[in-house]
């Protein structure tokens, strides 16, 4: 199909707001909510009678789409949809832990829900490659019962690649999708269109059941020169859009950003301009998942006879993957890891591609910038380009960096010189496109704080139907039922807690642990050892004291000498007046009491943490 026929096929069917017919069904009518129906869901009927073979089903037969990640936070984003007996799910992510989340490494989706009901799943569907998507999949999907895995090329030897990382690539069932993939999982009919994102073979997904259709766009934009990738298909998307989408699911992290995302085109026009001036060593650092941005740069490096070496674990994993899997262009020969060879050639002939664009702490730009990278030192003269924006939460971090790199005599390139980066999530006017293209019944804002996907239902309500719903679901474990009857919230509301990773830890701390590390790191730790005799409970000697982060006692003499005796006076007390009185309540007392003491003498709440040892 010319350009021109496009145009004019995508205007014929955008045209209107009017709702189309749905194919299989009739239309939904938007009638206020009953909120006293009763519901009752259909996972409580018995397995062995799925609903989806049943040639007579009634009226109150319902989809429930379930997020259980991915509404609070920009990351962790799943959604499990079910019907009758049959369960899919969308996307397995993390996010990463905020500052807040002393120690936390990060959080993954609470799946208890579907824990109880994994012989109901038939099946989990990832529209892309990005940790936020799949990054769960290792925790997560051993707990499910090991459903099978469908993945586009790309983003499948990135989950396998996990996966093996925790040896469950020989148990677990990945099946590779493409576009034209159509699947039969359950009761659902699932097909896929392209888009473009951050990283290549981004797909969003159609899902059909006997209660409606879905369409979930995953992370997109419209890119008509993606840098290694196709464009999004408008033209497969407006046929979906033709058939009569019940509930689209949109992108909405960066919906209240006005006009369109730049093209990856025009990033790859300003970073050749940094490399054809650029006299010294440049050092470029970038998402280890920006596969098409860091084959643009290994081709300049190429065109302007420059090696490119690969500082940081993920990132030469990534590429090596890229480079098996066909989704590179540059020569053969160009790239290699980080070596002594780095420093022995002429820097103008030499870039180097790092992570810790973020500024991670143990990421290899943030050892450059402190001076402990094992084969890196940064040099006057050099030039720095950090190809990325900030996550939320790393601002802080990313200045430090950059303030160590300036310290060295390096010059850094950001985002706020110049365009050296470009977000993979559509802004307002490709939202609109979206919507214009598939025309819903319901929409509803995913992927995102509530501010932005308030934002976004703002911004659509502006130019879309009136009689189209809009539905912001507030919180993961909401719930939104779609029936012959209408489209409505449920009042029920799954669990969606956040599960913490913490070293090898997975869920084993909780809000109790994270609050005694926050009271740790403002107002430190009072250790008091107690010794007695077991039979009476009578003092062998004044107790000690041992301070952590509370005050120095060697200098505080006179705090550690009252404390002591508040303690001693607290513990004889409590026995005088209970002498059966079990240790966990004694030391508990005893805390309470020394507590009090301390915030009226000092105004602090350290963690008081009694010890006692009977003899």
């Amino acid at each position: 199909m010319t350009d021109n026929k496009l145009s004019n096929w995508i205007k014929k069917n955008t045209s209107s707001h009017q709702p189309n017919k749905p194919e299989q069904h009739k239309p939904h009518q938007n009638q206020p909510h009953n909120t006293n129906a009763h519901y009752k869901p259909h996972y409580n009927q018995p397995h062995n009678k799925p609903h989806h073979n049943n040639p007579h089903k009634g009226p109150t037969d319902k989809m429930r789409i379930i997020p259980l990640g991915g509404l609070e936070e920009v990351g962790k984003n799943i959604t499990a949809i079910e019907y009758g007996n049959d369960i899919i799910i969308v996307d397995c992510g993390m996010s990463f832990a905020g500052p807040e989340m002393l120690g936390v490494d990060y959080i993954v989706p609470d799946v208890s829900y579907l824990q109880k009901r994994k012989h109901q799943i038939r099946g989990i569907i990832f529209t892309h490659g990005h940790l936020d998507h799949i990054g769960a999949a290792q925790y997560i999907v051993p707990k499910l019962g090991n459903p099978p895995l469908y993945a586009t090329k790309l983003t499948g030897g990135l989950l396998k690649n996990r996966l093996r990382e925790f040896a469950l690539d020989k148990s677990i069932k990945l099946n590779e999708y493409n576009e034209t993939t159509k699947l039969k999982l359950g009761a659902f009919n699932i097909e896929f269109f392209r888009v473009n994102h951050s990283i290549p073979d981004g797909m969003g997904v159609y899902i059909k059941s006997p209660a409606g259709s879905i369409v979930h766009t995953g992370d997109f934009k419209f890119d008509y020169a993606p840098a290694i990738d196709k464009p999004t298909n408008l033209q497969r998307i407006a046929e979906l859009g033709a058939k009569g989408i019940d509930v689209l699911m949109i992108d909405s992290t960066n919906a209240a950003k006005p006009g369109f995302c730049k093209s990856e085109k025009d990033i790859e026009e300003n970073i050749e301009d940094i490399i054809s001036k650029t006299k010294g060593r440049l050092i470029i650092s970038s998402f280890s998942s920006l596969i098409g941005r860091i084959n643009q740069i290994c081709n300049l490096a190429t065109k302007y006879n420059r090696k490119v070496f690969l500082s940081g674990r993920s990132m030469i994993n990534n590429m090596a993957l890229a480079e098996e899997l066909g989704y590179t262009t540059y020569p053969k020969g160009i790239v290699r890891k980080i070596s002594p060879q780095a420093n022995s050639l002429p820097p103008s002939q030499v870039i180097i591609l790092t992570t810790g664009a973020q500024g991670e702490t143990l990421s290899a730009l943030t050892r450059m910038a402190i001076g402990s990278h094992a084969q890196i030192k940064i040099n006057t003269g050099d030039t720095i380009v950090i190809s990325a924006s900030p996550i939320p939460g790393n601002e802080l971090a990313i200045v430090n960096v950059i303030n160590n790199l300036y310290a060295q005599g390096a010059k850094v390139i950001t985002n706020g010189e110049m365009d050296v980066h470009v977000s993979g999530h559509a802004h307002r006017e490709e939202v609109k496109l979206m919507y214009s293209l598939i025309k819903p019944k319901c929409y509803v804002p995913i992927h995102g704080e509530l501010y932005m996907r308030i934002g976004n239902a703002n911004m659509i309500r502006r130019i879309a139907d009136p009689k189209m719903q809009i539905n912001i679901l507030e919180n993961n474990g909401d719930i939104l039922e779609v029936s012959q009857q209408g489209i409505r919230k449920s009042k029920q509301k799954i669990p969606a807690n956040d599960i913490l990773v913490d070293g090898l830890g997975f869920g084993d701390i909780g809000s109790k642990v994270i609050q005694e590390r926050k009271i740790m790191s403002t107002d430190g730790m009072l250790l008091i050892l107690f010794h007695a005799y077991e039979k009476t409970k009578r003092l062998v000697s004044e107790p000690d004291i041992i301070s952590r982060g509370f005050v120095y006692v060697k200098e505080s003499q006179a705090i550690a000498s009252e404390t002591k005796q508040i303690a001693k006076k607290a513990f004889e007390q409590i026995v005088r007046e209970n002498r059966n009185i079990n240790m966990k309540d004694l030391k508990k007392e005893v805390a309470l009491t020394v507590n009090r003491f301390i915030r009226k003498r000092l105004g602090r709440e350290p963690m008081i943490i009694p010890i006692l040892m009977y003899i």
